[in-house]
């Protein structure tokens, strides 16, 4: 499989983010579109650790919950760093592929207010937020974002087995992709590619490279994600 050469030229690694609804096919994704950029990978949270007690029974449980993830994050670019460090500088500063991003924290309090279970979404805002500023995680500069028809996730949750309860609630999913969407939609296009994931996965890594490929880091950069504080979670056009 041939490699597709960064054209970005500046002295930090460049970090796209894949998102999406479980089952859009984010790790499948990042498993074809890895070697096509020669990237360090940075492991969805519940391949490093078990996710936190659920139902939290209160605001100190999710506080607990949220610094819990922080300090996940906080591995994952201490780990990429480090593995980015041992590489040749010959093709440049190199990539990270994270495997879902705070985005998806934040959006996860969000989508716990449609159960009326304790809940932070300012809070996790703002503390993923200062993370980023004191660059102790990684920011995405790009969001790649999996969009996958209702029946499309059926039939890959009977193949594959459902995830937590909470996390596959309709109602839950509606308001996390409702966010996203919207999120999304307010990046430059340069900082955000949508793609159908219905599509065959070495053909959306060869779309996908292409696009981070054509990275332009000269481009308006993302707002923080304290902008997603009292973000409303309604549905937005991609």
């Amino acid at each position: 499989m041939a490699r597709t050469r960064l054209t970005h030229t500046g002295d930090t690694p460049l970090i796209a983010a894949v998102e999406g609804l479980c089952f859009a096919g984010k790790s499948t994704l990042i498993r074809h579109l890895a070697p096509l950029l020669d990237a360090v990978v940075a492991p969805e949270y519940t391949d490093l650790a078990d996710l936190p007690p659920w139902p939290p029974t209160s605001q100190d449980d999710v506080t607990t919950a949220l610094h819990r993830l922080l300090e996940l994050e906080q591995g994952r670019a201490a780990d990429a760093r480090a593995r980015l460090a041992h590489r040749s500088t010959a093709d440049g500063p190199g990539i990270v592929l994270l495997d879902r991003s705070p985005l998806t924290l934040i959006a996860h309090e969000h989508g716990m207010r449609a159960l009326n279970v304790p809940a932070d979404p300012a809070g996790a805002a703002h503390l993923y937020a200062d993370a980023a500023d004191a660059a102790s995680i990684m920011t995405p500069d790009v969001y790649l974002y999996l969009v996958v028809p209702d029946q499309i996730t059926a039939a890959r949750r009977a193949a594959r087995g459902a995830v937590a309860a909470h996390l596959d609630d309709p109602r839950v999913r509606d308001r996390i992709d409702g966010l996203c969407r919207t999120w999304m939609a307010g990046l430059p296009p340069a900082r955000r590619l949508v793609l159908d994931a219905t599509v065959a996965p070495e053909d959306l890594a060869r779309i996908a490279a292409g696009y981070v490929r054509a990275f332009d880091p000269g481009s308006p950069a993302p707002p923080s994600w304290r902008s997603l504080a009292d973000h409303a979670a309604e549905r937005a056009p991609a």
